[in-house]
């Protein structure tokens, strides 16, 4: 008799351990992982559309001669 409850108490601790414990791990770690995912995926688009975006064209700023002073050496 005694045997009996003892192997039932322990299937109970061991039932208790996997669905009170080890299945909402598995879950929130497969739910990190999609987050994960989610995000990479988020980062690699926005840096695609980045890199498909025309650079803005720069004008060359014109130079005056008026910009500059003559410069001699002195020696």
């Amino acid at each position: 008799m005694f045997r009996l409850l003892l192997w039932g108490f322990v299937f109970y601790l061991i039932y208790k351990f996997l669905f009170e414990f080890l299945v909402p791990v598995s879950k929130v770690a497969k739910d990190m992982k999609q987050k994960v995912n989610e995000m990479k995926e988020q980062q690699n688009q926005q840096q695609s559309n980045f890199q498909n975006q025309t650079p803005p064209s720069q004008a060359k700023p014109t130079v005056d001669d008026k910009d500059y002073i003559d410069f001699e050496e002195i020696k």
